[in-house]
């Protein structure tokens, strides 16, 4: 089933994520953004973990990177894999691929949600999440190819950024999550790559920090055989689209979680963020038509 809510004006993204959270009736959330691609695993894979570890409240992964072609992969972002690591590592940066997460509905709202904060709300998601000892682990291989480009490092980089990203680290100091010398440091490396550097340097540093793709997604990792889907249980997928989307992109993004997901969601919750394109109503259109048939 595909839910489509219109909001009249754009709200921004932790906004519309939270109205596809309050709209979504299972209690398993799988996010995604509306222009990448899922691999055919990934539901399958995140669903197990959940199944043979009922105490996780989040599940993540690693991802792919590419430009241009699906299969021109420039790098991978890998995340570390156990609560004990990520609850270490979000010292230092964001622990979780956010494009790549899925959820438990109640675990999240418990913590408040999404909240404002510019390009980061979901860093202070999983922040605050930690304060409420809830639990994480990341799949050690590539759940979601994203889109990437020039870009993205223009957008991380700026003195609006900064704040944010600076704002994040002062409320993790204040809160006893890190040390003052910790919040230095973190604060200082921010000002160097997000100010200082231009961004064809800082889309040179982000492409330097990125594992091989080779090297990272050779894992041997399988969901385990069912003989029914029903085995699995009901999840939905929250996602976003605004009038500056690529109708081209948000197609390919559907159809890698409709079509060819090797376990399929039972509901699909689409917020649309203020007003679109003709092109990108003809996908929804589409893909309504496809859901609820």
């Amino acid at each position: 089933m595909l839910n489509t809510i219109f909001i009249p004006e754009n709200r921004g993204l932790g906004n519309a994520l939270n109205e596809a959270i309050n709209n979504c009736s299972n209690s398993l959330i799988a996010r995604m953004d509306s222009d990448d691609v899922s691999t055919k695993d990934r539901f399958s894979l995140q669903l197990e973990k959940f199944m043979c570890t009922p105490d996780l409240d989040v599940v993540g992964g690693n991802i792919s990177e590419f430009i241009g072609s699906e299969t021109n992969i420039t790098g991978i972002r890998k995340v570390p894999e156990t609560d004990w690591e990520i609850k270490r590592y979000v010292k230092r940066r964001c622990p979780l691929n956010h494009v790549s997460v899925m959820f438990k509905k109640s675990s999240v709202q418990k913590a408040g949600g999404y909240l404002d904060w510019y390009c980061n709300e979901d860093y202070y998601l999983w922040i605050r999440m930690i304060e409420k000892g809830f639990k994480f682990t990341n799949i050690q291989k590539c759940l979601v190819n994203v889109r990437v480009g020039d870009s993205m490092s223009g957008r991380r980089g700026g003195y609006r950024y900064f704040e944010s990203e600076r704002g994040i680290q002062k409320y993790m100091y204040t809160h006893g999550m890190i040390s003052h010398p910790r919040y230095l440091y973190n604060t200082f490396t921010r000002y160097v790559g997000e100010i200082m550097l231009s961004d064809s340097l800082r889309t040179q540093a982000f492409r330097l920090l990125r594992k091989p793709y080779l090297e990272i997604n050779n894992a041997n990792i399988n969901p385990r055989t069912v003989s029914h889907e029903e085995e699995y249980p009901p999840f939905s997928v929250a996602i976003s689209v605004y009038g500056k989307d690529d109708a081209k992109w948000f197609d390919r993004a559907m159809e890698s979680i409709v079509v060819e997901q090797t376990v399929k969601p039972n509901e699909i919750v689409l917020v649309v963020d203020g007003p679109i394109t003709e092109s990108i109503q003809v996908v929804i259109d589409k893909y309504t038509k496809l859901c609820n048939s």
